[in-house]
């Protein structure tokens, strides 16, 4: 399946974030998942947004990878929602096909 994190940042955890964001990437190129695609807004902002796209068994899989990103464990995020995605259309498409 493919899934969503939709992440927004805390203003006031910005100091955190900037000492925590090269372990946060760490983390995201070690990912035992399989990271489609992944990125923050830009330009980048007290308040900016996040996405990661993966392609997981389960949902409870990716729930437990997004709960040990050093982002999430400190805080960084003021909000964070996981949801499963079915695209339908686009140019990726073409190299990924999923099932479902």
């Amino acid at each position: 399946m493919i899934v969503v994190r939709y992440a927004i940042s805390d203003p006031g955890k910005a100091a955190e974030r900037s000492r925590l964001l090269e372990e946060h990437k760490a983390y995201l190129r070690g990912a035992a998942i399989r990271i489609l695609l992944s990125g923050p807004s830009a330009p980048a902002a007290e308040n900016s947004t996040a996405v990661v796209i993966a392609e997981v068994e389960t949902l409870a899989e990716f729930e437990a990878f997004s709960a040990g990103d050093p982002f999430v464990r400190s805080g960084v995020y003021g909000s964070v929602d996981l949801f499963e995605w079915r695209p339908t259309f686009g140019l990726l498409l073409e190299s990924f096909r999923p099932a479902f």
